[in-house]
Formats: C-alpha cells, sequence, structure tokens
C-alpha cells in the first residue's frame, strides 16, 4: 500500500474555486496546490484573478501550470449564460467549490424589501444553483466528484444584528447541499458551514478595523477557542469534503464551538 495514500488524494484532480479569490479561497487554494490538485479560480473582477494567480504562482512557482482563472459575473442578469461561459472555458472538473458572495446582507428587518432580498440572494444562493446545474455536465458521474457549498453557522445559531437574510440564505444552502446529494447521486455535495471568520467581507458592511475588533473581542470572549476563526483553519473543512468520497449531503462546521454558548 503506499505510504502517500492520503497525501495524494487530490493529486491530478482539477478544482473550481467559483468566487475563491476572497481570503478563504486562497487558503484553499494554497492547501489544493500543495496536495497536487490543479486549480481554477474564479470571480467578478479581472485584476483580482489576475493577482491572486500570481500570488499563487509566487508562493508555489513550481504549480505555475496548475493555477489558472477566469471572470464570471454572478450579479449580472445574465448570470446563466455568463456559468455557461465560464465552464465553456473551463472544462472538465473533478470538483466544484462555491464560496462566492458579495458583502454580507446586515439588514435590520424594518429595512427588507424584495429589492434587497433578490439583490443579496442571487450571488449566494441563486447563483449557486445554476452553477450546479450548469457544473454537473463537466463531472464524471462519481463519488470521487464532488460540490461543496457555502452556507453558515448563523441559520442554527442566531447572533445579535441584522442577519436574518443571512440566516435565511445559510438555511437554504444547507437544505439545497442534502437535496442535491440525492438529486445528482453518486456525485457528492457538501456543505461548508463557517462561523465568524476574519476576513475582508467584514469591512464591506460598513464596519471599520476598529469596530470590527471590537465584534471581534466581544465574541471570543464567549466562544470556546477564544479566536475567531482564521481562513487557513477553514480551508480544512473545504478539503475534508473534497477527500472523504464517502461523504455527501453532511454540513460540516468550522464555527470556534459557537453552539456550545
Amino acid at each position: 500500500m503506499s505510504p502517500t495514500r492520503f497525501t495524494n488524494k487530490l493529486a491530478g484532480q482539477r478544482v473550481l474555486l467559483v468566487g475563491g479569490t476572497g481570503g478563504v479561497g486562497l487558503s484553499v487554494a494554497q492547501a489544493l496546490l500543495e496536495f497536487g490538485a490543479t486549480v481554477v479560480l474564479s470571480s467578478s473582477r479581472a485584476a483580482k484573478v489576475k493577482d491572486i494567480c500570481a500570488a499563487l504562482v509566487k508562493d508555489h512557482p513550481n504549480a505555475e501550470d496548475r493555477v489558472s482563472g477566469h471572470v464570471c459575473d454572478l450579479a449580472s442578469p445574465s448570470v446563466e449564460s455568463n456559468i455557461e461561459v465560464l465552464f465553456d472555458r473551463v472544462g472538465n472538473v473533478d470538483h466544484i467549490v462555491y464560496m462566492a458572495g458579495d458583502r454580507l446582507p446586515m439588514v435590520p428587518l424594518d429595512d427588507v424589501t424584495l429589492e434587497t432580498w433578490q439583490k443579496c440572494n442571487q450571488v449566494r444562493t441563486i447563483a449557486a444553483i445554476l452553477v450546479v446545474k450548469v457544473g454537473t455536465r463537466y463531472m464524471k458521474k462519481d463519488r470521487r466528484s464532488s460540490i461543496v457549498l457555502t452556507g453558515g453557522s448563523i441559520c442554527e445559531k442566531p447572533i445579535a444584528g441584522g442577519w436574518s437574510m443571512l440566516a435565511l440564505m445559510g438555511a437554504g444552502l444547507n437544505g439545497l447541499g442534502r437535496q442535491l446529494a440525492y438529486d445528482l447521486a453518486p456525485i457528492r455535495v457538501n456543505v461548508v458551514a463557517p462561523g465568524v471568520v476574519e476576513t475582508d467581507m467584514w469591512h464591506g458592511i460598513g464596519m471599520d478595523e476598529d469596530g470590527k475588533r471590537a465584534f471581534f473581542a466581544e465574541h471570543e470572549s464567549m466562544i470556546p477557542t477564544g479566536k475567531v476563526g482564521q481562513p487557513e483553519d477553514l480551508a480544512e473543512a473545504y478539503l475534508y469534503c473534497l477527500k472523504d468520497a464517502n461523504a455527501t449531503g453532511v454540513v460540516v462546521h468550522s464555527n470556534s464551538g459557537t453552539f456550545l454558548m
């Protein structure tokens, strides 16, 4: 039996990271390259795709031929045709990791409108199911193929503030992952549900650095680990979903023990 049968599980496999140019996506991509996988990034901003691909190649100079990226605007009214163009360029993949999301939808209940809901919902949920719809045409119907969606722990553990829309989206994605695991079998479908993670997403809701630190400090005073999640921590949850060919229809939580609070 090979002494590298575990570390080589992802070697030679093609993984598409949709919305994978943020802090967590970068950590997942770095880990995938370490394990010998080929990484294809997708984001709505061409400059960001170029910069992240360059950063990955700089960190892994021997993996230049295993890194590529494409632009795909998931917030556009033509989202489905954009996704079709993306996969036409990318070609066949072994895994799809969906972690796309615009700014965190921190909206007080009194300010929720149909327009706000539709705008916030498109990238996180509507585009997710469309990526699955199109992407499965480019995957082998095999348990070694997998899709990983990104939900959230907030749908099971509320936090103070205007997070009702995000909770609804997270619950929907968790349920979607289980249903798709049934519908798309033997392709595996799982969901990663992060808790509070230190990324640049927090700046998108108008929270300055001092406000973010204060929020984190309050949260850290209650959670068992005493530290909000870091991108490299959360990356392990995605890797598990890709590597365990016996895991499907599960929600993998990485949340600093927030359910114990």
